[in-house]
């Protein structure tokens, strides 16, 4: 039993480990597209590298301790008598950093549906924005996700996980609303086929198809975030049991929504996938040149040992003679 328990958590933390790979790596290819490729910085994209950047954080900090936490449930490196909630200054780390990250990942999909709804609706408004207007709602979403950070963990502290819960719904409803509100309405839009003025022209259908895709990542996010909501209501408000392996599946579901999206990104989104394109090949360009200077170095020296060699035996010919 013991021996099929640990296995059960080497397999856990397996999973869990792989998505920690598949979300750093993945959002760090995302923002170095970007911060690399001018074609992509657009206003439109600054809430996509925002979202990256915030999953980038959720991946690379808040995972490996949510995995160590896994390890010590399943006895993998401890013998179970302590843990992360055991640990007061870790676990309050823990909700801070975790619930910061997440809740601006989370916060930046709502606004994404807000930005494309106010898009789709007043295109000629929506042209005029200036980049200041996008830093602006950036520095919303990051204060938005402290503020809840703090509400979260300080009701914790003072008060009790039900109590939590109670707040986080009312505000998880909200986020829900306004975005399946938003995207209704954009996909109404569609349906009428009055989105733009001429859809024959390229930009007209490059802005469709870029709403259509940021609409079904901001939907797959939400769709990640609401078993986890529905999740924590059944076991800390109405007290229903609530088996382990089922919240380490919602878990993992929702952790690998942050690698999900940049695949999305370089599949659907035409300027991701030009500069993907051109970051590979101008990998293979640089491997190749140093293998060609390796090579070249290599025939160099070749070459300059013989000539050595061969002054050394004219000069033992000379001394004979």
């Amino acid at each position: 039993m013991n021996g099929n328990f640990r296995a059960e958590g080497i397999a856990w933390s397996t999973a869990f480990i792989v998505t920690f790979v598949l979300v750093v790596s993945g959002n760090i290819l995302t923002i170095v597209l970007f911060v690399m490729n001018k074609n992509i910085r657009k206003k439109s994209l600054f809430l996509i590298i925002n979202m990256a950047y915030a999953d980038l954080l959720v991946g690379a900090v808040s995972l490996p301790i949510f995995i160590y936490d896994v390890g010590i449930y399943f006895r993998l490196w401890t013998d179970g008598t302590w843990g992360l909630w055991s640990n007061r200054p870790l676990t309050v780390s823990f909700m801070i950093v975790d619930t910061v990250f997440s809740q601006a990942s989370l916060i930046s999909a709502a606004f994404i549906s807000c930005e494309r709804f106010y898009a789709i609706y007043w295109p000629f408004k929506y042209r005029t924005l200036s980049a200041r207007v996008y830093h602006i709602v950036i520095f919303t979403a990051w204060m938005l996700a402290l503020l809840i950070s703090a509400v979260w963990t300080g009701s914790n502290i003072l008060f009790s996980s039900k109590h939590t819960m109670l707040i986080w719904g009312p505000y998880t409803l909200i986020l829900t609303l306004t975005t399946c509100g938003c995207n209704i309405c954009i996909w109404k839009k569609f349906q009428r086929g009055c989105v733009a003025v001429s859809h024959r022209q390229n930009r007209d259908l490059q802005n469709k198809r870029l709403t259509k895709t940021l609409l079904f990542v901001s939907g797959l996010t939400l769709l990640a975030w609401l078993p986890l909501v529905i999740l924590n209501f059944l076991r800390y408000v109405w007290l229903f049991p609530v088996q382990q392996k089922f919240y380490l599946v919602v878990n993992l579901f929702n952790y690998f929504n942050s690698f999900v999206n940049p695949v999305v990104y370089v599949l659907r989104i035409a300027e991701f996938r030009h500069a993907m394109a051109r970051f590979c090949i101008c990998r293979e360009r640089n491997y190749r040149q140093h293998a060609n200077d390796l090579i070249r170095s290599a025939d160099l020296h070749s070459a300059a040992t013989f000539i050595h060699e061969l002054a050394f035996e004219q000069e033992v010919i000379d001394t004979q003679l």
